[in-house]
């Protein structure tokens, strides 16, 4: 599977330890816009920009200059690039988390997933264990990811499932 990443996907999995989470893909696409705002982070003192330096480095991920995007679909930078290069690509999934940015990429055929997603499809496949996919989710929201409790009570039975 090749996947196409916003920025907020990689900080936040950054932060909780977890981007070994891409190495489910074959192939992962950083758009160079998304680097860009990753970097202007690390110049502001967030660390997350030495982890995916390493990530692109080290794994099946790459950056890509995307064009110039007329359509800005009233979305951050990032995730118009990021949408504007999973149509390019026809990439399998967008890994996306604004709400916005996953309505308008369904809208337009792609497959949006989210961090919560990865962490119960690792779940799934059993590669972490119930334990470790519990405090993943503890340490994302810890770190200012918003889920429901009920969406946080309903993605822990799930993983027991």
């Amino acid at each position: 599977m090749r996947a196409v990443t916003n920025t907020s996907p990689l900080i936040y999995l950054s932060r909780i330890g977890r981007l070994d989470l891409f190495r489910h893909y074959r192939e992962v696409l950083i758009p160079e816009k998304v680097l860009e705002e990753i970097e202007a982070g690390r110049k502001r003192g967030h660390p997350e920009a030495l982890d995916v330096r390493r990530l692109v480095r080290t794994r099946n991920a790459r950056v890509v200059r995307v064009p110039k995007v007329r359509r800005e679909w009233n979305l951050g930078p990032g995730e118009t690039a990021a949408i504007a290069l999973a149509l390019k690509e026809r990439v399998d999934e967008i890994v996306i988390d604004d709400r916005a940015a996953i309505a308008i990429a369904k809208f337009l055929g792609l497959r949006p997933v989210s961090i919560p997603f990865l962490l119960l499809r690792d779940r799934k496949k059993g590669q972490t264990s119930q334990r470790a996919f519990e405090a993943a989710l503890r340490r994302l929201l810890s770190e200012g990811y918003y889920l429901s409790p009920e969406l946080v009570d309903r993605l822990i039975k799930e993983g027991r499932e």
